[in-house]
């Protein structure tokens, strides 16, 4: 009879093509489940290898001479928007052969033909079904949150590299589907898990997992850290790697370059349809990107520690989790646009592309140039929208999509404009006196509005005027010292130049630039408000010279904001910079005269009319209108820089407003 036993594997491993390559391969793997097995879950006294899963007569499936009972259990497949090919339904193949164990549902010992010619029955010592529902071996009923199988493997799919590729690399398909045989090579355990390639470093990304996706951006970005970098987890919070063997705190062979795509994937027990990693935490996708960088393995900048402050997007607020819905729309991943508004919600995917991502954020005021509109390094492969941009102050209503912003401004507009709720602003979430809901920033950045912050395009002042009769100006002075920094005229800049961390220190120090979060109020790097003077830690004078502002420099040539004096200029008064003696003479404060939300604005230099018949209303007048604002009679559109007069702002209310 043992002969018998003994002819009967060899006539299987024919069978099967493996020959005693395969036999060998199998012995000291887990897979043999024989009472000669190296793991602990084995047969009682059963020395027959091949039996638990093959048998040369009445298999089912005949190919490949299936024997173990397999499972009648329906499964949750996969699903994701962002599959190029049609979702996969129930398994099939070799998959469904793979899950006759690995579901857990079906005792691992249960066969269809026992040893030696009996019947259906149970192998002594194997009566049990695998344990450990959820883990990376029993995956269970629900197979949403595991590498899709039986999905066809779509060619047209840029991503993803050329079957003839896999094939060469020894990636098998089953009837041109991905299947477990496709990562998994049950005969063999060179690699771990019975992977066909190694999952660890390969120079740029796992080895297995590149085989098959190549993804836009990853091979070709220069410097990019999430591929690259050396930086060990200092053993401080939770452990980000999860790996056998790459579990260790400042551990050189534990590195995102190390860990490769397993530093943020986990192909089986993914938290989401992403495949990611989980955490615990309470507040989605971005627990993955929060377990490096909060100062622990990206110890350049502490990311968490920004969103936890007071004013924050809400990354790490459990409400908003998992409402990031990417879909492929267009052969591009993007999210629809009523997603960003009903489902209101930001994680880091929503600005950041991890696949893209290398060092640099958009340059700061001191640095040689000045500020620059154009998208960050941290923004590349991320997309946004173009607006069609109206006529002055005009509710911008069309927008283009673009799948790789080329200005910071483009990701910004995608959320916060009539593209995300149209006509409908979300309400202002921390209860502001005067700004209820927030603001239309497309309509505010219009280039064609007539004054705006430099953040869409070039700005409209020129910093340049001619004061007639002046003994400074007369032949026209440009003005444009009043910036600082290395910027004039002709800067740009970003929304980061005012929405930042409060503590960033313009570059210097472990602070993060960007809207992640900071103490005060709309994540401002400084406080504005209805009481902001010429204070030098206040927000204008980041980038406005505050000496000009009320600091001390009475010079009118260095401000628009400026009369030429004589019987003609205030009440008889010498030429004078007027933003000093208003503001450094206590007088006013920045929102007395300019737009609350100084964006940008349907009048010049942000002016806004909180006096007389036609007041501007909140938010963009901050105050009960009589108590500030130029009078609406004024046209101040027709004054010219340098050239303010008394008139202009005091003949309808004498000393009040303005």
């Amino acid at each position: 009879m043992k002969r018998i036993g003994h002819c009967l594997s060899i006539f299987l491993l024919l069978l099967l093509g493996g020959g005693g390559d395969v036999f060998a391969g199998i012995v000291n793997t887990k897979h043999n489940l024989s009472a000669s097995g190296p793991g602990s879950i084995k047969a009682t006294s059963e020395q027959e290898i091949c039996v638990f899963c093959h048998f040369p007569h009445n298999a089912n499936p005949s190919d490949p001479l299936w024997n173990h009972e397999l499972s009648g259990q329906t499964y949750t497949p996969y699903s994701s928007g962002t599959l190029f090919a049609a979702a996969p339904g129930q398994p099939t193949g070799r998959s469904k052969l793979c899950l006759s164990c690995h579901d857990g549902t079906i005792a691992v010992g249960s066969l269809r033909h026992m040893p030696r010619g009996g019947g259906a029955g149970t192998v002594v010592g194997l009566e049990n079904t695998l344990s450990g529902a959820g883990s990376s071996f029993v995956l269970g009923s629900d197979l949403s949150d595991d590498h899709p199988v039986s999905l066809n493997y779509d060619t047209g799919n840029i991503e993803l590299a050329p079957i003839a590729t896999l094939e060469a690399n020894g990636i098998k398909l089953d009837n041109g589907q991905i299947q477990c045989g496709s990562c998994h090579d049950p005969h063999s355990e060179v690699y771990p898990k019975f992977l066909r390639k190694p999952y660890t470093e390969g120079g740029y990304g796992a080895v297995l997992c590149r085989t098959c996706h190549d993804k836009e951006y990853w091979s070709t970005v220069a410097n990019m850290p999430h591929r690259e970098s050396l930086n060990q987890w200092n053993g401080v919070g939770d452990n980000p790697w999860h790996l056998p063997g790459h579990n260790l705190p400042n551990d050189p062979n534990s590195t995102p370059k190390a860990n490769s795509c397993e530093s943020c994937h986990q192909p089986h027990g993914g938290s989401d349809q992403r495949l990611v990693k989980s955490y615990g935490k309470g507040y989605g996708i971005s627990q993955v990107c929060l377990a490096c960088h909060n100062g622990n393995v990206a110890t350049g900048k502490n990311i968490e520690a920004s969103l936890g402050k007071a004013y924050a997007h809400p990354v790490m607020d459990p409400a908003y989790a998992w409402r990031h819905q990417p879909e492929r729309i267009g052969g591009k991943v993007r999210e629809q646009a009523s997603n960003l508004g009903a489902n209101r919600h930001a994680e880091c995917m929503d600005c950041h592309n991890p696949h893209a991502v290398s060092a640099g954020v958009s340059p700061n005021i001191n640095d040689i140039g000045g500020t620059s509109n154009l998208a960050s390094n941290v923004l590349k492969g991320v997309w946004g929208v173009e607006p069609v941009w109206p006529g002055n102050w005009g509710q911008v209503v069309s927008f283009t999509e673009v799948d790789d912003i080329q200005y910071q401004y483009q990701l910004c507009l995608k959320c916060h404009s009539y593209y995300a709720f149209g006509t409908n602003p979300p309400v202002e979430p921390n209860g502001q006196p005067y700004y209820t809901t927030l603001t239309d920033q497309a309509i505010e950045f219009n280039p064609n509005n007539a004054s705006y912050h430099p953040v869409a395009a070039q700005g409209k002042n020129d910093f340049y005027m001619v004061v007639p009769g002046s003994s400074y100006c007369s032949g026209g002075c440009d003005y444009s010292s009043s910036l600082i920094g290395d910027l004039d005229a002709t800067s740009t800049m970003t929304c980061s130049d005012c929405h930042s961390d409060d503590s960033y220190a313009d570059g210097v120090g472990t602070v993060p630039k960007g809207p992640h979060g900071s103490t005060e109020w709309a994540i401002l790097r400084a406080p504005w408000n209805s009481g902001t003077r010429a204070t030098p830690d206040h927000l204008c004078f980041k980038c406005h010279d505050v000496n000009v502002y009320g600091g001390g420099s009475w010079a009118p040539e260095r401000t628009g904001f400026s009369t030429p004096g004589g019987s003609g200029g205030m009440g008889g008064y010498s030429a004078k910079n007027l933003h000093m003696f208003h503001v450094g003479g206590g007088f006013a404060t920045c929102q007395t005269c300019h737009v609350a939300i100084p964006h940008g604005w349907k009048r010049k230099a942000l002016l806004v009319y909180g006096q007389g018949p036609n007041p501007d209303p909140a938010p963009y007048l901050q105050r009960t209108p009589g108590y500030s604002g130029i009078d609406s009679r004024t046209d101040v559109d027709s004054i010219q820089s340098g050239n303010w007069q008394r008139s202009d702002c005091h003949q309808y209310f004498g000393m009040m407003g303005c």
